[in-house]
């Protein structure tokens, strides 16, 4: 199943097993029709499926209620995970815009388009960080802003890195 990060678990909310929410695309109305969620944690090491009990907006922040998750002690054990759901269940995309993750895998080539390597990660900042894995070995970064690259093109999966600066 092809499953997409939509924001984190921030916090606990009271005292039954709430849970604050972070949207990494800054809306909510696609969490009203999530019933199954699945929670991992930053290391990819713990991974776990649950049922939504309820979803609701209390002070412009989203919070859940999961099957199970019962008590704040619960709750804070969540602190930090990311939360996937099927592509279908996220935000919707509206022209020109992407999942941060459709960018891993991407081809980078110059503006001439040479192959410069392969976005290998994608690092969430104020101005997102691509990290590009180089042909012959080694890794470089680049801000994801456009004075960088240009808009990727995820139909032929390439990149287009628009300074020189970084090839040499």
């Amino acid at each position: 199943m092809d499953l997409i990060v939509i924001g984190t678990i921030r916090t606990t909310r009271g005292v039954k097993g709430w849970l604050k929410l972070r949207s990494f695309s800054g809306e909510w109305d696609h969490f009203y029709e999530i019933k199954t969620l699945v929670l991992r944690s930053k290391n990819h090491k713990r991974q776990k499926t649950y049922q939504v009990e309820k979803f609701e907006i209390k002070h412009r922040v989203g919070t859940i209620k999961l099957l199970g998750i019962d008590t704040p002690e619960d709750g804070k054990s969540l602190t930090g995970y990311e939360i996937l759901v099927p592509r279908h269940q996220g935000a919707r995309l509206k022209e020109n815009q992407w999942y941060l993750c459709d960018l891993v895998g991407l081809r980078v080539l110059d503006t001439e388009g040479r192959a410069l390597g392969e976005v290998i990660s994608v690092t969430e900042t104020s101005d997102d960080i691509l990290e590009i894995r180089r042909p012959g070995g080694g890794n470089f970064m680049i801000p994801f802003r456009s004075n960088f690259v240009q808009e990727p093109n995820l139909e032929n999966r390439t990149i287009v890195l628009t300074t020189d600066w970084l090839q040499n």
